[in-house]
C-alpha cells in the first residue's frame, strides 16, 4: 500500500504544482506520512510479493527516508516544483529497492533510481546547471553499462537470484562482482570514479544535489550492503583488500581536494565524496557483527546532514547569490537561522559529539576495529581531523568576518519546518543509538 500511495501522489501532484505549490507540497507530505503508517503496520511490498522482505533495519531506514523527503518537499520554492513529483516516485522506488531480497530486482530498481536521478538534475536554469546534469547523466550511463555487464556474467554462474540462495562460488563470480562494484562505485562517488560528482553536485540545482548526494547515496549504500553481503562474506580477503584500498584512497584524496576549494558547493561535494570513503569501512569490516549497524547508522546520519546543508546552500544562493566563501562573510548577521542550522550540520559532518555524524563514525570505525582493521580506522581518524579544517574555515567566515553588505533574509516557514525535521534527526541519532543497534544486531 505504501508503494501505491506514493506513486498515486506522484501522478496527482503535477495537476496542482503549477497553479498552487502549497497544495502540491501538502499532497506530497500527506503521502509520505500515509506511506510511513502503512510501513509501520506492515502493509508494504513484502506483504504482496515474495521478492521483498521487511525487517526492523529496513523499516527504520524507510522511516528516515520518508521524513527526509517530506522535509525537502516543504523547503522547495516555485522553480523547483517539479522535484515534488519526482521525489514521490523516488520514494516508491527506494522503498522497493530497500526491501528487495532478489539480486535481479536489485539491478532493475538500481536502474529505476538512476533514471529518476537524471530527471532530478534536469531541472535546468542556466548553462552551469546543464553542464552538471550532462556530467551526471554520462557518469550514470557508464555506471549502468558496467553494472549490467557484470550482472550478465554473474547470471551464468547462479541458478537463483534470491540473496540467500545465490551461488557465489567460482572465479567468474568474483570477476562479475568486481565489475558490478566498479559501476556501483560511480554512484557512491568512490575515487577514482568520483570526478563527475565533484562537478555535478556543485553545478546542478542545489535542491536536486541535496537529493542526489544525500538521499539517493544513502539508499544505495544500505541496499548494496544487503545485496552483496553474501559475496563479501564468502570472499573475505578480496573484500578487505578492495574496500580498504578504495576507502583510504577516497577519504584521503577528497579531503585534501576540499581544502583547496573556494566555491562552497565544491567543498560540500568533496566532503560528500570523503564520507563515501568512511562509509566503505563497514564493508571491509563485514566480519564484524557491527558492520550492518555501521552501514545503517552512517546512512541515517548522512541523509540528514548532507540533505540539510545543500538545502540551506540552495536558499542562500537563491536569496543572497552565495557561491564562494567570501560571499558568506558575516552571514550570521544577514541570515541568523540559516547560519545556526548550517553550523550544527557542519559540526555533525565533522564528527562533533552529541550529533549523528559523531556516533555514525564511531559505530562504523568500531566495526573496523572489531574486524581487526585498526590501521584503516587510524587513517580514517586522521582524515576526520583533516576534514575539520575546511568545516571550521566555513564557520570562521560565517561568524568571525564582517559582512560585505547589509542585506538580510528570513527563512520561509516551509523551509524552517523542513530544516527542523532534519535537525531533529541529526540531534536524536547523535544521542540515541539504541534504535539502530536493536534493529541490526539480531540480523
Amino acid at each position: 500500500m505504501s508503494f501505491i500511495v506514493l506513486i498515486a501522489a506522484g501522478l496527482l501532484v503535477p495537476v496542482f504544482y503549477r497553479s498552487n505549490i502549497f497544495i502540491a507540497k501538502m499532497i506530497a507530505v500527506a503521502a509520505f506520512i500515509v506511506a510511513a503508517y502503512f510501513i509501520y503496520t506492515g502493509q508494504s511490498l513484502n506483504s504482496v510479493f515474495s521478492y521483498f522482505v521487511m525487517d526492523d533495519a529496513t523499516r527504520l531506514m524507510e522511516f528516515v527516508l520518508l521524513a527526509t523527503l517530506a522535509a525537502v518537499s516543504l523547503s522547495l520554492t516555485g522553480f523547483e516544483r517539479p522535484l515534488i513529483a519526482q521525489m514521490l516516485f523516488l520514494a516508491g522506488a527506494s522503498l522497493a529497492f530497500l526491501e528487495t531480497n532478489n539480486f535481479f530486482m536489485y539491478i532493475v530498481l538500481f536502474e529505476v533510481i538512476a533514471i529518476i536521478s537524471y530527471i532530478l538534475v534536469a531541472n535546468i536554469r542556466n548553462f552551469y546547471n546543464a553542464e552538471g546534469a550532462i556530467k551526471a547523466f554520462i557518469a550514470g550511463a557508464v555506471a549502468s553499462g558496467i553494472i549490467l555487464f557484470g550482472f550478465a556474467l554473474f547470471s551464468f554462474t547462479t541458478d537463483s537470484f534470491n540473496y540467500t540462495d545465490m551461488n557465489v562460488s567460482g572465479k567468474f563470480t568474483l570477476i562479475a562482482v568486481a565489475i558490478m562494484l566498479a559501476g556501483i562505485f560511480y554512484k557512491l562517488t568512490v575515487v577514482p570514479m568520483h570526478g563527475w560528482a565533484a562537478d555535478a553536485y556543485s553545478q546542478v540545482n542545489h535542491a536536486a544535489a541535496a537529493i542526489l548526494s544525500g538521499v539517493i547515496k544513502s539508499v544505495v549504500l544500505v541496499a548494496t550492503f544487503k545485496a552483496f553481503y553474501k559475496f563479501l562474506v564468502v570472499y573475505p580477503l578480496a573484500t578487505v583488500l578492495i574496500f580498504s584500498f578504495f576507502a583510504i584512497l577516497t577519504m584521503t584524496l577528497a579531503n585534501f581536494m576540499a581544502l583547496w576549494q573556494k566555491r562552497i558547493s565544491k567543498i560540500l561535494a568533496y566532503s560528500s565524496i570523503a564520507h563515501s570513503g568512511y562509509a566503505l569501512i563497514p564493508f571491509a569490516a563485514v566480519a564484524s557483527v557491527y558492520s550492518y549497524s555501521g552501514i545503517l547508522y552512517y546512512a541515517i546520519a548522512y541523509i540528514f546532514m548532507q540533505t540539510s546543508v545543500f538545502l540551506i546552500l540552495n536558499d542562500l544562493r537563491r536569496e543572497l547569490g552565495v557561491k564562494y566563501l567570501e560571499d558568506i562573510k558575516g552571514l550570521y548577521k544577514k541570515a541568523p537561522l540559516h547560519s545556526l542550522i548550517f553550523t550544527v550540520q557542519l559540526f555533525s559532518l565533522a564528527g562533533i559529539p552529541l550529533l549523528a555524524g559523531f556516533l555514525s563514525k564511531a559505530v562504523a570505525f568500531y566495526a573496523g576495529v572489531d574486524a581487526g582493521l585498526w590501521w584503516i580506522v587510524l587513517i580514517a581518524l586522521l582524515n576526520s581531523a583533516l576534514a575539520v579544517g575546511y568545516y571550521v574555515w566555513i564557520i570562521k567566515h560565517i561568524y568571525f568576518d564582517e559582512p560585505n553588505n547589509n542585506v538580510t533574509i528570513n527563512m520561509s516557514q516551509g523551509s524552517l519546518i523542513g530544516q527542523l525535521i532534519l535537525l531533529a534527526g541529526t540531534v536524536y541519532f547523535g544521542i540515541v543509538a539504541s534504535d539502530v543497534f536493536s534493529a541490526t544486531i539480531s540480523l
